[in-house]
């Protein structure tokens, strides 16, 4: 009985989404259709996007996180559920998982009876795959080169998997973070686009940076509905100081909450899960330890979310995007039917004298190249001399952490013993090396680049403040309209607008799956991590997968120095390890300088592109319907009241039309 009531409710609440989705789509489609009318080309554009979106009968959650905090362990955990057995060729769960980078670019897991793979290129044709072909070649090569080879076509993975949690029309995205290839992390992003959930995953040793707290906090705001996982590193426990350190450092640091009281951290969605324990449980069919990992507790709450909560939180994003977009419309009606009723002589002769005042408009963007320039040079000046003294404290501690190492000599050095001493420690070297530039990239290099990120948008926003302001003015001066109390300036629209360029562009969550609606600032506010990582791990060449110091040739190197027999072989080699590796990361700075260089300033060129993009878009929106108004002011009387019958006509449309917005919307909510 339990089950048919689950059943039915689910295909009640199925059926009211439904009808409140056509709802709402039948309003944007209207209002779209209604920009086009008004030759309002990029907002009808999009609207259209926006309709398709909302049409979508896919959900899509995004499993995101810092490099290396577990994402795709705790996604083979949570897709083991299948509805029929798979072959995963003794792996454990169809991610990859490895001790360095394996993720090599974005896959998003659908439901299918069968498992198949579709490999996407960027030309939009796709290549099928075998599974066991994507289980062995989908990961990244220790050689950047080779993964650059492998994968430099291919835009993400579509993969069929028979997931129990994908079988209700949800794609579960794993995204290789924002540090692995500059187009690849413009993929994810986009995906981080569409997006109508995420769960965010922490790691309980590196817990909870500032920027990844800055990107958590924006979604929560914009009502994004955000599932923490803080994932337990080296089965540490969920006990009480962790759990207040959490509360502490998210609920009431970052979400304004209250301090930590003993409350129950699930009532903020916040999940203790083991994600390692976790996968073990459900592969190897022990439920006592998926219980114990926290998974159980994860998956229950996520069931019942997609159960009750997910379509309206889907139907929200999207009612709300138009929503914008109508009051777009509705502001244009208003400056139409003001120019309808001027005085001909004079809105000819005041569009006559602005001529000058948009042409310098339109020339506003031509500034943003400088802009850029300065904060690019600010940021390869600041990342250089911080990676420069970065290297110099690994260089000071090598030698106290290669004494360290424990390499277990015996009396009996046979070959065999020797080149395993010799191997563990050009390993713990590297090990070394990597864990210190990793280190580097989620602190200082962030710490660097968020305020010079931050004073870049502020920067930005004068511009956009100003565009704004000069549009409003000769508005005012060409037919006397202004904007009303509590009315949507047209700097209003262009800063939403610009906020979902740089929520994609910079790796700002906020703006990015929020769409915008935090504003330019909150799309910034998480800029420094995600430009941080993305330029000091994969931007800049040097991560875990693509080695400074590759071990079997430190380990060569130091079996050269065996010939003087066993008289003190252990000091001997790692006295040898440490020269070698010295030699190499004195002249780190000097070899990565080009490579740094470069990554940085791809990485702003493309910024700048796509803002310049947008506001040149903007003005020559707004330049012509400035001209329209003119063209239409200047018609006999006749077709001016004409024109104001339609224009009168055409805004009780929008205000019809938002109506339906809210309706669908409240729909939403009762079912």
């Amino acid at each position: 009985m339990a089950q048919h009531t689950s059943s039915t409710l689910a295909e009640m609440m199925q059926q009211g989404a439904e009808r409140a989705t056509g709802e709402a789509g039948v309003a944007i489609d209207g209002l779209g259709t209604l920009a086009r009318v008004l030759e309002m080309k990029e907002t009808a554009s999009r609207l259209e996007a926006t309709a398709l979106q909302l049409r979508s009968d896919t959900f899509n959650l995004m499993v995101m996180g810092r490099f290396k905090n577990g994402k795709s362990t705790l996604l083979n955990a949570l897709l083991g559920g299948t509805t029929q057995p798979v072959d995963l060729a003794g792996h454990q769960g169809p991610m990859i998982v490895d001790d360095l980078p394996a993720t090599a670019t974005l896959t998003g897991v659908r439901y299918a009876d069968e498992p198949y793979i579709k490999a996407w290129s960027f030309e939009g044709k796709s290549e099928s795959w075998p599974l066991d072909r994507y289980l062995r070649e989908s990961t990244l090569d220790i050689d950047e080169q080779e993964s650059e080879r492998r994968f430099r076509h291919i835009r993400e993975f579509e993969m069929g998997f028979p997931a129990r949690l994908c079988k209700a029309g949800v794609v579960v995205y794993d995204s290789p973070g924002l540090d692995e290839h500059p187009t690849r992390t413009k993929v994810t992003q986009e995906a981080t686009q569409r997006c109508d959930a995420a769960v965010l995953v922490y790691r309980s040793d590196v817990l909870m940076g500032q920027n990844e707290l800055m990107n958590a906090s924006d979604l929560v705001r914009e009502g994004t509905r955000i599932f923490t996982v803080v994932n337990l590193f080296h089965a540490r426990p969920a006990d009480d100081r962790l759990m207040g350190f959490v509360w502490n450092r998210y609920v009431r640091d970052q979400l304004g909450g209250p301090a930590w009281a003993g409350q129950d951290l699930a009532s903020r969605d916040i999940y203790f899960v083991d994600a390692e324990r976790a996968r073990r449980g459900v592969y190897g069919d022990d439920p006592e330890l998926v219980e114990a990992s926290g998974l159980a507790e994860l998956e229950r709450r996520l069931g019942d979310f997609l159960l009750r909560d997910r379509h309206h939180v889907h139907l929200k994003r999207y009612t709300t995007q138009a929503t914008h977009l109508a009051q777009a419309v509705d502001q244009h009606i208003d400056q139409r039917v003001k120019a309808a009723r001027t005085d001909q002589t004079r809105l000819r002769e005041a569009y006559a004298g602005m001529l000058p005042t948009l042409s310098a408009i339109r020339s506003r963007p031509a500034k943003l190249p400088a802009l850029f320039a300065r904060y690019r040079a600010e940021a390869e000046a600041a990342l250089t001399t911080s990676l420069t003294a970065r290297t110099a404290t690994m260089r000071d501690g090598l030698a106290d952490h290669v004494e360290g190492v424990e390499v277990n000599l015996g009396k009996m050095l046979g070959v065999i013993q020797q080149k395993k001493a010799a191997a563990t420690i050009s390993e713990a070297v590297q090990q070394y090396i990597t864990d210190s530039l990793s280190g580097w990239a989620d602190a200082e290099a962030q710490d660097l680049l968020a305020p010079l990120l931050k004073h870049l948008a502020d920067d930005i926003e004068v511009e956009i403040v100003a565009i704004g302001r000069e549009f409003d003015a000769l508005h005012l001066e060409l037919t006397g309209w202004e904007v009303a109390p509590g009315g949507k300036p047209l700097v209003g629209t262009t800063e939403r607008v610009l906020a979902a360029v740089a929520g994609f562009a910079l790796g700002g969550l906020g703006g990015a799956v929020a769409g915008g609606a935090a504003g330019w600032r909150g799309a910034a506010g998480g800029a420094g991590a995600a430009l941080g990582a993305a330029v000091v791990l994969g931007m800049l060449g040097v991560s875990p997968a693509a080695p400074i110091v590759i071990p079997a040739v430190l380990a060569a190197s130091l079996l050269g120095s065996m010939g003087g027999g066993s008289f003190n072989l252990e000091k001997r080699l790692k006295r040898r390890a440490v020269e070698d590796a010295d030699a190499g990361l004195r002249d780190l700075p000097v070899q990565l300088g080009p490579q740094l260089t470069e990554r940085v300033r791809a990485g702003f060129e493309e910024l700048e592109n796509l803002v310049t993009q947008e506001i040149t878009a903007v003005i020559e929106e707004e330049e012509n319907n400035i001209r329209s108004m003119v063209e239409e002011n200047q018609r006999d009387q006749h077709e001016r009241d004409q024109a104001l019958t339609r224009l009168g006509e055409a805004k009780t449309t929008v205000a019809g039309h938002l109506v339906q917005l809210q309706k669908a919307l409240t729909t939403a909510q009762q079912v």
